[in-house]
Parts: C-alpha cells; sequence; structure tokens
C-alpha cells in the first residue's frame, strides 16, 4: 500500500520547489514626476504651434522671466510668473501649469532655472524636446556651472541657432564686460557665430538687441 503515497510525496515535494524557485514579481513601473509629465506636455504641444518656438533658459534667478516680459513690452500671453524668488517660474508640482507664452505669432517657453531640487538637470537633460525648439536663448547672470555646459550643449547640437544673454549690465564695466565674454566664449566653445548680448532688465538696455537677434525679421 505504500506506493498511494508516491502521488502526495511527488505533489508535496513539486509546491515545495515552486515556492523555493518562483521569481519575484518584476517590480512595478516608477511613476513619473510631474516635471517629467510636464515636460512630455511640452512636446506633445510644440507640435501644433505654427510660429517660432524660442526656449528661453538658464539658471535660476539669470532674469529669464523679467527679460521674456520686457523684450515683448508686456504683451506676451499668459505674462510670465516673476516673484522675489529665484525660482518662481515652476513646472515641478503643478501638472496644469503654463508651458508656452505668444507673442506675434512667436512662441516662447519660459523654462525653470534647472539644476535645483524641483528641477533637477538631468531630468532636463533627458526629457526636455530640444529638437522641437527653432532658436535657444541662454542667460547669465554670474559664473558657469557644469549644468550651464551640459544643457547648452544638447542645444549647439540641435543645430539651431542660440544667443547668449548675461544680465546685470548696467553693474558691469567694460573690462567686467569684455572679461565675463571671454570666459564664457572659452567655457562653452562658443563659434563666432554665436551672438553674445549683455542686457539689464533694470535699465532696459541691450533687451531689444535680444529680441532682434532672436527674430530679426521684427
Amino acid at each position: 500500500m505504500w506506493w498511494l503515497a508516491i502521488p502526495v510525496i511527488v505533489g508535496v515535494g513539486k509546491a515545495v520547489y515552486d515556492a523555493v524557485t518562483e521569481e519575484d514579481p518584476p517590480p512595478p513601473p516608477r511613476q513619473k514626476t510631474i516635471l517629467e509629465s510636464n515636460l512630455e506636455r511640452l512636446k506633445r504641444d510644440l507640435r501644433y504651434e505654427t510660429g517660432k518656438k524660442i526656449a528661453i533658459m538658464g539658471q535660476p534667478g539669470a532674469g529669464k522671466s523679467s527679460l521674456l516680459k520686457k523684450m515683448t513690452n508686456g504683451e506676451v500671453v499668459p505674462l510670465p510668473v516673476i516673484g522675489t524668488n529665484t525660482d518662481a517660474t515652476d513646472w515641478s508640482s503643478d501638472a496644469n501649469c503654463t508651458l508656452l507664452s505668444r507673442y506675434k505669432g512667436k512662441v516662447f517657453a519660459d523654462v525653470p532655472g534647472y539644476d535645483t531640487q524641483g528641477h533637477p538637470a538631468s531630468v532636463f537633460h533627458a526629457n526636455f524636446p530640444f529638437g522641437d525648439f527653432d532658436a535657444f536663448l541662454f542667460t547669465f547672470n554670474g559664473k558657469l556651472h557644469g549644468a550651464d555646459e551640459e544643457i547648452f550643449q544638447r542645444a549647439i547640437r540641435t543645430g539651431k541657432p542660440v544667443c547668449i544673454a548675461r544680465s546685470f549690465l548696467d553693474s558691469l564695466d567694460e573690462d567686467e564686460m569684455r572679461a565675463a565674454e571671454c570666459d564664457i566664449r572659452q567655457r562653452l566653445s562658443l563659434a563666432n557665430s554665436v551672438e553674445f548680448i549683455f542686457f539689464s532688465n533694470r535699465t532696459g538696455q541691450g533687451v531689444r538687441n535680444v529680441f532682434l537677434t532672436l527674430c530679426p525679421s521684427e
């Protein structure tokens, strides 16, 4: 009668084997951050825009939003967010935030300052739709950071026009201006064809030159 126990033994053995050798289920896919989702939405939205598309990029506090408002005479719609904080433009906490503004057939993306906790440069490097823009404006207010160089090189590789704009012109003398331009051109290996403009949001100096460089037909 011992042979009657064989199926039971085999069944128990198989259950034990399956329990030991069963692989862990794959982990669920990582949920995208709001910033990543907004960058995907930006790419989708750009496909439906027919005007010249310009990305304004740079570190927090470089004067991007104020420059956009000033060089469009405050007529860009919607107006950029300008506050006392250096990171007033925020794409990391609101999945329905405004990504694009328009002025006279031009489309502007007032991109949040990267290289912060809420807007890591690595996320922009991996997800920003560089190829969907027609031109880039990079603004600085001081020394460059490693993140600036990485983001700038991504823009340069698109082959689209790029303009460099250094803010706080009113705080620099001529020697400081020459030194600042020389330093940035060397750091970024800028070709002579890349425009470099100093501007001041406070006095308005150079603002018109920035706009005409981006939109020469105006």
